[in-house]
């Protein structure tokens, strides 16, 4: 029976150094951590020289808990042929920086529809955008995961993208409670629609007050059905990783690392 591998995105840990990163992950039950990679400092700039990429993802492998992705910010929905380009020479720094750290996935975004575009000529910009990317990725020996994220929580829109992109280097990062949120499709259907082509899952859960807001909460505190997810996922055979997103860097009212974190494996292994 296949068992799910388990990370947590260092967004939830903003102020730790990559030595509490190496400390805590496998103390806390995780088989590896998703590395979030920005200018800010946290925790890996995209242009780090490769031997500290190197260092950085041996540190972590002798930790027990290697690099499984980059955390990576790029998105290719615009209208100007120039920012999309940059974001291609964004792209074009992280494959050879997750080739270094042996991180296996980089994850990106598609990016919001600018106000007003085509949206049929917007996705055939991010999905041209990222053909010849996924080309040197295979290169490389590296994934690049497209989340479910903004506008792109669509199972129909996200496999147009998956079509045209048409590589085994290029799949999605399936952020389950995104998708759940959006309110676009249940979540058995967008599953239905992607599941040959998940790379990894960033799981995490909450719930929208009577105002409409979302507050994010511990696992099976919130709205996402967890269990029935879950069941789902196991019957289907799922091994990759369940990555837990805690957004702490961008809610500093939520929970501390040292108390969100060790509460995932837990709660995840026993509902499994």
């Amino acid at each position: 029976m296949s068992t799910p591998k388990l990370s947590f995105t260092t967004l939830g840990c903003p102020d730790w150094t990559l030595d509490d990163i190496a400390k805590h992950a496998k103390a806390y039950g995780y088989d590896g951590v998703e590395l979030r990679t920005a200018p800010d400092g946290n925790h890996i700039s995209p242009d780090a020289p490769r031997a500290e990429a190197e260092r950085v993802g041996k540190k972590l492998r002798d930790a027990g808990a290697p690099v499984m992705s980059v955390m990576g910010y790029c998105r290719f929905a615009f209208t100007d042929p120039k920012e999309v380009a940059e974001n291609q020479a964004l792209m074009r720094k992280l494959i050879p920086l997750a080739q270094a750290l042996g991180a296996p996935y980089i994850r990106t975004f598609g990016g919001q529809f600018p106000k007003g575009a085509d949206r049929a000529a917007i996705t055939r910009t991010v999905g041209e955008a990222l053909k010849p990317l996924a080309v040197e990725a295979a290169a490389a020996g590296v994934k690049i995961g497209m989340e479910t994220h903004d506008d792109w929580c669509s199972g129909d829109l996200v496999m147009q993208v998956v079509r045209m992109v048409n590589s085994s280097a290029f799949g999605m990062v399936y952020d389950i409670h995104n998708a759940f949120h959006s309110g676009i499709e249940p979540w058995d259907v967008t599953y239905a629609k992607v599941k040959d082509h998940i790379l990894y899952c960033h799981l995490k859960d909450g719930y929208r007050d009577a105002g409409g807001a979302l507050h994010y909460v511990m696992l099976g505190a919130g709205e996402l059905p967890v269990q029935d997810i879950l069941a789902r996922f196991k019957r289907d055979g799922f091994s990759s990783y369940f990555s837990l997103e805690w957004e702490k860097k961008w809610h500093a009212e939520l929970d501390a690392p040292e108390r969100a974190f060790p509460q995932f494996p837990i709660k995840l292994r026993r509902l499994w």
